[in-house]
């Protein structure tokens, strides 16, 4: 269903929306650099994998580079339901 009156929110709707997955990814990020013995890898590759949750959080937030920082979030979620 459709109602016109509600199209001219829709940019703060998809603002709100990339602002709750940069902070579910971002919240994730920082607490995988915290403690980077607890995923069971290397302590550099989950260095790694924070910093790259941190800066596609980042992307997704300022609107930087948006389709490869979510491009870059998928393939790390991929890995994760893969292990």
């Amino acid at each position: 269903m459709y109602i016109p009156q509600l199209a001219q929110f829709a940019d703060f709707a998809l603002l709100g929306m990339r602002l709750m997955v940069a902070l579910v990814y971002g919240w994730s990020g920082v607490s995988t650099l915290l403690k980077p013995k607890r995923l069971g890898f290397p302590p550099a590759f989950t260095i790694f994998l924070g910093v790259a949750e941190v800066a596609g959080a980042l992307g997704i937030a300022f609107g930087v580079l948006t389709q490869w920082a979510a491009l870059g979030l998928i393939l790390i979620m991929l890995g994760a339901i893969g292990t």
